[in-house]
């Protein structure tokens, strides 16, 4: 490979690299702050590396292979990625809990709601009655 394309792709990877590391930092924030639905950052990175990607060559697998320092970038690409990825795992996890506690919340609310209704009845008249059921 020629080595001015070769420091093109290793500047790719690189700025992969970089992309997917404030991707994973984003991700950080919101694992923190998940009741924040600002998903727009993340956006606009995920399209900077979808266009980075189009300009990888087809061949990166054997320049990986020939070249230790593409093998290096993408190895510290696969890492990052797989970061990115357990972030987002923990993140799913964590909305679920909240999620499941919501409903727990909403089933007490529910529950008091109706018992509160029931104190607020006056008891039904009944008639009075002596124990062998005559006046």
């Amino acid at each position: 490979m020629a080595p001015d394309k070769l420091q093109q792709l290793l500047e790719i990877l690189d700025e992969q690299c970089e992309d997917y590391q404030s991707m994973y930092r984003e991700g950080v924030a919101q694992r923190d702050c998940l009741r924040d639905d600002d998903l727009r950052g993340l956006k606009a990175l995920m399209d900077s590396v979808r266009a980075r990607h189009t300009r990888l060559p087809v061949e990166l697998i054997r320049l990986e292979r020939e070249q230790p320092e593409v093998a290096e970038r993408t190895e510290c690409l696969r890492h990052t990625i797989q970061s990115v990825l357990d972030l987002r795992d923990q993140s799913e996890r964590a909305a679920r809990g909240l999620l499941g506690e919501t409903r727990r919340q909403l089933r007490q609310v529910r529950t008091g709601r109706r018992a509160s209704r029931g104190y607020g009845r006056p008891p039904a008249a009944q008639e009075s009655r002596f124990v062998d059921n005559l006046r």
